[in-house]
């Protein structure tokens, strides 16, 4: 399932890769490029946690092979006979000080790009709240209306529960910026926006579809219940008093 398939997938392409260093040297340039590379490319692609179980065996190759370089069940490099970097006696503790330091170095630029990519997603995150806001009330405009819908509508299709979707429209809201101004209006309209997000549930939706309309998409609701709840929010409207800041008052209906 799409759980185990990215670790099974990164699991044998990393084992993979890793096999290589059993012919060109574990502690070359090349495997410690493959073993370091494919860990930082999978975290760009995949979730941690597949990464994570995904890198496993890679590991186990890696140390395996080092292994059976110094107790000589396999020569090391054995694409290259005889490997020459050092004498012969200084080999296996060549390949013990390479594995110790290969070893710290990987889980230091492993924690590195582990702090770059959370700070990468979440400047993402942030930036992708911004542009599903609408900049006046911080309530969802029209793209983020749009997104929750779907992210709602695939749950509710999960889970087998009702949606609906109301259209609150304020009347005459042209002559709130013809006779006060648009300052005014946008005033009116933020605490349009407050009133109505203090009244529904954490687990309602609510947005501005654009001018004076603003949408409530309401989860778990049959038609009556929804009914009722559009219905509170016009009556709390038209009794509400909205105080603009050259101290008039208005009152609007919806």
């Amino acid at each position: 399932n799409d759980r185990y398939f990215p670790i099974l997938c990164l699991g044998t392409y990393s084992a993979t890769l890793m096999s290589i260093g059993a012919f060109t040297g574990m502690m070359t340039i090349i495997t410690g490029v493959f073993t370091i590379g494919s860990i930082l490319t999978a975290l760009l692609i995949f979730e941690r946690h597949a990464v994570l179980w995904g890198s496993i065996p890679c590991l186990l190759v890696f140390y395996s092979i080092s292994l059976f370089n110094l107790f000589d069940i396999l020569p090391y490099a054995a694409l290259f006979p005889p490997y020459s970097m050092v004498p012969q006696s200084s080999q296996n503790l060549m390949i013990i000080m390479n594995l110790i330091s290969t070893t710290f170095i990987g889980i230091v630029i492993i924690r590195v790009f582990y702090a770059f990519l959370d700070r990468w997603k979440e400047r993402e995150q942030r930036q992708r709240l911004l542009m599903s806001l609408d900049p006046l009330t911080q309530l969802l405009n029209r793209r983020g209306l749009s997104d929750q819908y779907e992210q709602t509508r695939l749950l509710a299709e999960k889970e087998q529960f009702h949606i609906c979707i109301a259209l609150l429209d304020i009347d005459y809201f042209k002559k709130v910026n013809d006779l006060y101004g648009h300052e005014a209006g946008d005033h009116v309209l933020q605490a349009l926006a407050q009133l109505l997000k203090s009244q529904l549930a954490t687990t309602q939706i609510i947005g501005r579809l654009g001018g004076e309309e603003f949408i409530l998409i309401l989860l778990d609701q049959n038609i009556q219940s929804a009914k009722q709840v559009a219905e509170r929010c016009r009556a709390l409207i038209e009794s509400q008093v909205i105080t603009l800041e050259n101290g008039q008052t208005i009152n609007i209906t919806a």
